[in-house]
């Protein structure tokens, strides 16, 4: 089997602080810039999710791993490793509620610090909050940017990276100095991924279930109508396997669920007849593309027709909030107040009508879809900025 036709077998999640230089990082292991939005290009920043896989090799003589199938060290043949799916996260803070939707198709995350820095900055500590509320515990430290700092310095932030894991919980993390301008290190990053970062299990004799964190238009201007190609949804299985002509639901939809048929599916631009849980796919559908530009349709659940409960504009849970010492100190929450909830890959505006000791009920501005006992991030109004603030159990 060619390297081209494995799906990738893992997503791992880049996270961290605005311009800790995570991007840059994704681009050294995959060799793709994630940037691509316009808004991106013209403000330096990654403002949505961003994704590129790698196929990481090792040398059978001196077990090296690298991105060739030619070892760089010995100049022997190497084999493929695995297969992997980089989510590259934003680190602005103004953009929480877009990491969070990246947080719940990630199984591993690699926490990306400047070595320029003094850490936790803000976005280091409401990432790896995310973490811990979407049960992550696979996490590798990068410290970034070490050809910017003295010898000195460098072991002084990576005893305040020390620190601050160890309140966390992740003390056993391992820390990489790197440098991926330069490409420094790149290859024990690679290696300590596939040496610590254990590959998730899927269950794919259940029922499809799939989240849905793009969405496009591949049409052209201009495009005549017989030459228009349906919409195209982009995410990640979590359950079950889909295949070509497979019948499928999309809830909550657009007042109301959507039936189609999945076309092809493509992972990396290569065409795949069978998709299983895993990897950034691409499914072909035969919506009206104007449903599906611009990530119209990003939040949705892709299911098999039937298995999805009943849409919902009423959330009832028990809340949750994070440690205080940890985090900028909410504590509570109260009746009539505007809260965000982060719902799978979906963020919803709602306000709270309820509220008794920790339970709460949440009125929402339009319709999702939550499953009993599943965890829902949480984030309220601080300075005019959605924050971080707690986590609830869906009712």
């Amino acid at each position: 089997m060619s390297k081209d036709s494995i799906q990738p077998e893992i997503n791992i999640g880049l996270i961290g602080h605005v311009d800790a230089g995570k991007t840059s990082l994704v681009k050294a292991l995959t060799g793709t810039w994630t940037d691509t939005y316009s808004e991106e290009i013209k403000r330096g920043i990654s403002i949505r999710l961003g994704y590129a896989d790698a196929t990481f090799y090792k040398c059978k003589k001196c077990n090296e791993y690298g991105r060739s199938n030619k070892c760089k060290i010995c100049k022997g043949k190497t084999e493929v490793s695995r297969v992997v799916s980089f989510v590259d996260a934003p680190g602005h803070e103004t953009l929480m509620t877009t990491m969070l939707g990246g947080a719940a198709v990630m199984h591993a995350a690699v926490l990306v610090v400047s070595a320029n820095e003094s850490c936790p900055q803000p976005q280091t500590i409401e990432h790896v909050m995310a973490m811990k509320i979407n049960e992550i515990k696979d996490i590798i430290v990068v410290q970034n940017k070490i050809d910017l700092v003295s010898k000195e310095k460098a072991i002084e932030n990576q005893k305040q990276i020390s620190d601050f894991l160890r309140k966390f919980g992740y003390e056993k993390a391992a820390i990489i100095p790197v440098s991926a301008n330069l490409g420094i290190n790149v290859s024990e990053l690679i290696r300590a991924i596939e040496e610590n970062f254990e590959t998730p299990k899927f269950d794919e004799k259940k029922p499809l279930k799939m989240y849905c964190v793009r969405s496009f238009d591949v049409n052209k201007p201009g495009t005549s109508v017989e030459d228009l190609q349906g919409g195209i949804m982009g995410g990640t299985i979590t359950q079950g396997v889909l295949k070509e002509g497979d019948d499928i639901e999309i809830s909550p939809g657009i007042n109301g669920r959507i039936k189609t048929i999945a076309g092809k599916i493509m992972f990396s631009e290569n065409e795949i007849k069978k998709a299983k849980g895993a990897g950034l796919i691409a499914i072909k559908t035969l919506l009206d593309p104007s449903i599906t530009k611009a990530d119209k349709m990003k939040g949705q659940m892709i299911a098999k027709v039937g298995t999805l409960p009943p849409e919902t504009d009423e959330i009832k849970m028990r809340i949750n909030f994070l440690d205080r010492t940890l985090i900028h100190g909410r504590k509570d929450v109260s009746i009539n107040e505007k809260i965000v909830l982060s719902i799978g890959t979906l963020a919803v505006l709602g306000d709270i009508t309820e509220k008794k000791k920790d339970f709460v009920k949440v009125k929402l501005k339009s319709k999702v879809i939550a499953e009993k006992g599943q965890k829902i991030a949480i984030s309220t109004l601080e300075n005019m900025k959605w924050r971080l603030t707690g986590y609830g159990i869906a009712e």
